[in-house]
């Protein structure tokens, strides 16, 4: 539960000092160049409330366009510096096709993507098809089969109240982006009757029963407010269920602009080992649409320079409440985390910030001060649905129990992911923690940053932030890495007159090694066989491995090797050599 903190003089004089600082660093660094002609101004704007207790909150991020100089307002590229954008300059279906790499067009059929949000927006249908009209995408109907719209009892008549708060925003962005990223797949929106968690867990439960093969969800709540029972709900092996993890930064640190203290927590269903956890990016394009650089989503916090002025970042951090998973456990630089046993947000990431936000259309006016028609939205709201509809794209969850295992197998691999080495979304923004004001800051409002570890710092490889990094096409999708385990023969050690140990490594490459063999000998036919002490396991680093042998000769020659086998095959390390002692 939120509690609301009431700061006392140091406090609030560290906030007005870093107030005071932003303000007069966004002032020095101000260009006297007239801006690039594709700049625009903008602030962002929240779309759904901050949740009450029991209740979740959506994360989708509006941008609001503004003039230069009110108060609030950022410039930003329309369309990430692509040469392309759409009606009201943000991203467009051909980018993001183009910058990660796939084709709409070559999948999806058979599989059935479905959408939690609360609440009905009685214009989607209307709407997607005016989104299609735009892009010259095919018509998805519910006349056609393609598109299905239920209340959370699975019926089609009997619909949650029409939305007053902002989810009807959400619901544009999730089916819309769903549609251009897999055109071949049916999607079925589940409206929930509120945005309780019991009531968005009940309607996840039935999206599986309709036969959902893919489940996106845009919204989350701090994760000790989800109890055992709406848990459970997000647990269906099989089946992807993907989970956005929030846009108020590393365990929720963004709350204390809100004069809230910093939970010290991610969220759920995000922080859950049975999800997908979906982080957010900042994405920049080239002029032809692909992509040309990619870092952790933070528009807050030193040395972004922006003065604190939109308040959000990437979910992500060490759940209090949660194991990891082994997949995760094993990944290369797990420990540098430093969760312990505990999961770690984010799995895999996706462009969310607003300013290179996805232009969606709608036309529902939830609000009286609500302007309908084509805008740009964001939060880690986009990276959800889209990181879902890969997998639909791809074929689902290719027959593995928690298809987030499946992009671990992945890591490392350039054509698969793009590996997002840069940013950070605690305070600090990836950057050391001295010279940005930790830890003085963080004794004052709570856990902000995370000193230096990548639980919210950006690194090669596997990181809490970005995850396993961005998609590159569609391999990391599509099931575990078929690689043979890599296998490395060592030098002996141990050795004396009629005994030594053998020793190697063995990389599973994400599959579990069901024989690990050592062979020796006096001559490379061997003869003799010795097995691991141990086997591997399934990760995806090397691992050491030895047999200690026993009956050989004095003062011989022997030759040894390693072999070890996965699913995907056997492979077989170079020949070694040993002489025994006298």
């Amino acid at each position: 539960m939120r509690h609301v903190r009431v700061p006392g003089l140091a406090v609030l004089a560290v906030l007005a000092m870093l107030v005071l600082l932003a303000t007069s660093s966004s002032a020095s660094s101000a260009s006297p160049l007239a801006p690039h002609p594709g700049t625009r101004y903008a602030r962002v704007r929240q779309v759904c409330p901050a949740p009450k207790p029991g209740d979740a909150a959506c994360f989708a991020l509006a941008l609001v366009p503004a003039s230069v100089g009110a108060a609030d307002v950022s410039p930003y590229q329309a369309g990430a510096g692509s040469s392309s954008k759409g009606p009201a300059g943000g991203l467009t279906p051909a980018d993001l096709a183009s910058a990660y790499g796939y084709s709409p067009s070559v999948g999806g059929t058979g599989q059935t993507v479905a959408i939690v949000d609360a609440y009905d927006d009685p214009n989607i249908e209307k709407d997607l098809g005016t989104f299609d009209s735009q892009y010259g995408l095919t018509a998805c109907t519910t006349s056609n089969g393609c598109f299905e719209k239920v209340g959370q009892t699975g019926s089609t008549t009997s619909l949650p109240a029409a939305d007053t708060v902002g989810w009807s925003v959400e619901i544009s962005l999730d089916v819309e982006t769903v549609h251009s990223v897999c055109p071949s797949c049916k999607i079925v929106l589940v409206e929930a009757d509120s945005e309780s968690l019991a009531d968005l867990a009940a309607s996840v439960n039935e999206a599986v029963n309709l036969g959902a093969t893919e489940v996106s969800n845009s919204y989350g709540a701090i994760e000790t407010q989800m109890g055992a029972s709406e848990q459970a709900a997000y647990d269906h092996p099989g089946v992807v269920i993907a989970a956005s993890s929030g846009d108020t930064g590393y365990l929720d640190w963004d709350d204390i602009f809100n004069l809230l203290e910093a939970p010290g927590r991610p969220n759920a269903p995000a922080s859950l080992p049975t999800v997908v956890a979906v982080g957010g990016t900042s994405l920049k394009l080239k002029a032809n649409g692909t992509r040309k650089s990619e870092s952790v989503w933070n528009d807050n916090g030193p040395p972004s320079g922006r003065g604190f002025k939109q308040f959000s970042a990437t979910g992500s951090g060490c759940s209090t409440l949660f194991a990891a998973p082994s997949w995760q456990q094993s990944a290369p630089g797990w420990a540098s985390a430093a969760c312990g046993t505990k999961r770690l947000d984010n799995d895999i990431s996706a462009v969310a910030d607003p300013y290179t936000g996805f232009d969606v259309y709608d036309s529902y006016v939830y609000e009286p001060a609500f302007k309908a028609g084509w805008q740009t939205v964001g939060g880690t709201s986009l990276s959800s649905p889209l990181v879902t509809a890969l997998y639909g794209l791809a074929g689902g969850g290719q027959g593995v129990g928690y298809p987030a295992a499946t992009l671990y197998t992945h890591i490392g691999q350039a054509s698969a992911l793009y590996d997002v080495a840069s940013g950070g979304s605690g305070y600090c923004d990836g950057e050391a923690p001295g010279p940005c004001g930790e830890p003085a800051v963080n004794e004052e409002f709570g856990e902000i940053d995370c000193e230096g570890t990548t639980s919210c710092d950006a690194a090669a490889g596997f990181d809490g932030p970005s995850g396993v990094g961005t998609p590159n096409g569609l391999t990391a999708f599509n099931g575990p890495s078929q690689l043979k385990p890599t296998v490395v023969t060592e030098a002996a050690t141990s050795v004396e007159a009629a005994s030594a140990v053998l020793n190697a490594t063995v990389n599973p490459n994400g599959e579990a090694v069901s024989t690990c063999t050592f062979e020796y000998g006096t001559t490379t036919a061997y003869g003799h066989s010795a097995p691991c002490s141990s086997l591997p396991g399934s990760g995806t680093s090397p691992v050491g491995v030895s047999a200690a042998i026993t009956g050989l000769a004095a003062k011989t020659a022997y030759h040894f090797r390693i072999t070890a086998t996965n699913a995907s095959g056997a492979s077989t390390g170079k020949d070694k050599k040993l002489k025994t002692l006298a």
